[in-house]
């Protein structure tokens, strides 16, 4: 089959439509480019969502602006604390998000505060997903973090949910505190 020259600048997709709407030729047929992403797979692109505090277990509010919102607000520089003036629970300590639209997730990030403290960094980690914010289930990912204060990253097959629920069970240094910087999904 030839391709005229008004063909050349065309797009492949340009070309399969002109093709098919009056091929006459049996071997012609059209393949297009490999692809990545939403055209590849035929499904939408990943919609970005926004991450919403719902609760958690313990909050510093009195000594520190500690409050469970900092862990999504996009500030580096604001914390999310468990308590630790008047009392201090001891670990586990967790934290519940809410993806708004509810999206599938392929995993979570984790960033310490970015200070000079390391107190309430989450050494071990269990994280859930729920679609009602009430039924966790089983734990989708748990491990270990290393201290420091890079982001971190955990991957897991593709979960879809409304809610998250970071649970931290021991902190760096053993002590009875939690924090984050920010918490964030990946989609």
């Amino acid at each position: 089959m030839k391709i005229r020259p008004l063909l050349l600048n065309t797009s492949a997709l340009a070309i399969c439509m002109m093709l098919s709407s009056g091929c006459d030729h049996p071997m012609a047929c059209c393949t297009l480019p490999a692809t990545s992403g939403a055209a590849a797979t035929g499904t939408d692109a990943p919609v970005k969502v926004s991450l919403k505090f719902v609760k958690a277990d313990s909050e510093e509010t009195s000594g520190e602006n500690g409050k469970g919102a900092n862990a999504v607000d996009g500030d580096t520089t604001t914390i999310w604390h468990t308590q630790w003036q008047d009392a201090t629970p001891p670990c586990p300590h967790e934290i519940t998000i809410e993806l708004i639209p509810p999206a599938t997730i392929r995993g979570f990030t984790y960033l310490p505060r970015q200070d000079d403290s390391d107190h309430g960094t989450i050494r071990d980690y269990e994280f859930y997903v729920s679609s009602d914010g009430d039924d966790f289930g089983l734990p989708v990912a748990k491990g270990t973090f290393e201290a420091g204060t890079d982001l971190r990253t955990v991957k897991f097959p593709p979960q879809k949910c409304r809610f998250i629920k970071l649970k931290a069970l021991s902190e760096i240094n053993d002590g009875p505190w939690t924090s984050a910087a920010e918490i964030g999904v990946v989609q």
